[in-house]
């Protein structure tokens, strides 16, 4: 039999740090304008400090073509930065890349100045502009441009090992996830056999002093394993068709034993339409049978199911014959289902099997929440004996 597994989305992020970290341009615009406007509000406003009156235009333009130089320039940066990163030890062979950049920047971004000056002093009526000496000009500005560009290159740095932080993070949680769908399926090869054996076994014991009942019951395992195969790639099911396969269950072993077993069941009609683990109460009844000694004594086994606000509470209830340990040792089915819970809800379930007198209870909490859509039964249920 199969049993859900959790689906869980798996990445393909490989190991290695992205070299192209997104961008959003219009940020960036808008953070060069930004720059522009504390520049030009800090040079103007130590204009007027010092009593520098008209200073107005010449601060708007001498600002706003160095922004506008910037804005011009930085593709470059980006483009090199993308190519030539520092990250990761890079720097080593990178680093020439990025002087000879520099330089090539502090020109271009000193010529772009200068020429839109030129061009805008006449214009507005202000004549020529003065940059002064260019050729020591060209030195006077790489000092500023040094900052300049070391800065971009520090900023598109920082946003790639954020990006690579991020990316490492998901393929962390991915590993994590993996590991417990792995963990579940291990659980869940673990659940198969030991259910199919001790069906199986039952079946066996009336296959020759009762072959009619033995029939019936293969017919009601082939239902329940039907029931099995719709909801196999399903983690949780309704509630409704958990007990669907339950009374599956109950119809082999009740076929076997008969008035020795008897299951009250205590169902909240609101309850039917909330997700539980696939193949969770059949395990938790096995158990209780067991207990219960049902092939040696009369067994009476309560199920008790209700939501009570954001939880829904099950609750396995069966009486234990005297001379039963009070503690009895948890098999294989209490044992993977309490394991199945720990990984299916972490911290927002809880889980305790105990005996108190002659009653043994396990009791099982998870959050109530609506049940995923099962798929319909793809074949009708035919039993083994039905063509004879």
């Amino acid at each position: 039999m199969t049993t859900p597994s959790a689906t869980i989305p798996r990445t393909t992020a490989g190991p290695g740090i992205s070299d192209n970290p997104s961008f959003n341009w219009a940020v960036v615009v808008a953070a060069f304008l930004a720059v522009f406007i504390l520049r030009f509000s800090t040079f103007y406003l130590d204009d007027i400090t010092r009593g520098h009156a008209g200073t107005l235009v010449q601060r708007l333009v001498e600002e706003g073509t160095g922004a506008i130089a910037d804005v011009l320039l930085f593709p470059l940066v980006f483009l090199v930065e993308r190519r030539f990163p520092v990250t990761g030890g890079r720097w080593r062979e990178n680093w020439p890349v990025h002087v000879f950049t520099l330089l090539a920047y502090t020109v271009a971004h000193t010529s772009l100045m200068w020429g839109g000056r030129s061009l805008i002093y006449p214009l507005i009526g202000r004549g020529q502009y003065d940059y002064g000496r260019m050729s020591s000009r060209y030195f006077m500005e790489l000092s500023n441009d040094v900052f300049g560009y070391v800065g971009y290159v520090g900023v598109l740095t920082l946003l790639r090992i954020q990006k690579a932080l991020r990316e490492r993070e998901v393929r962390v949680a991915a590993l994590a996830r993996d590991a417990a769908e792995s963990r579940l399926e291990a659980l869940s090869v673990r659940l198969q056999p030991h259910f199919l054996f001790n069906a199986l076994n039952t079946i066996s014991a009336a296959v020759y002093e009762q072959p009619a009942t033995a029939d019936e019951m293969i017919g009601h395992l082939g239902d329940l394993l039907r029931h099995a195969l719709r909801t196999s790639d399903q983690p949780e099911i309704a509630l409704s068709d958990e007990l669907e396969v339950l009374q599956s269950y109950l119809a082999i072993i009740g076929a076997r034993f008969g008035d020795r077993l008897h299951c009250d069941f205590q169902v909240d009609q609101d309850a039917r339409s909330l997700a539980v683990p696939a193949f969770l109460l059949q395990p938790l009844v096995e158990n209780a049978a067991r207990h219960g000694s049902v092939v040696e004594y009369p067994s009476s086994i309560r199920i008790r199911i209700e939501r009570v606000k954001d939880e829904l509470h099950i609750a396995v209830e069966n009486e234990i014959p005297w001379g039963v340990a009070d503690e009895p040792v948890p098999g294989t089915g209490l044992s993977t289902t309490r394991d199945r819970l720990r990984l299916l809800y972490g911290d927002a379930h809880s889980f305790s099997a105990r005996a108190a007198g002659n009653r043994f209870e396990v009791s099982i909490s998870i959050p109530a929440r609506a049940a995923p859509v099962t798929p319909p039964m793809p074949v009708p249920v035919v039993h083994a004996g039905a063509d004879r």
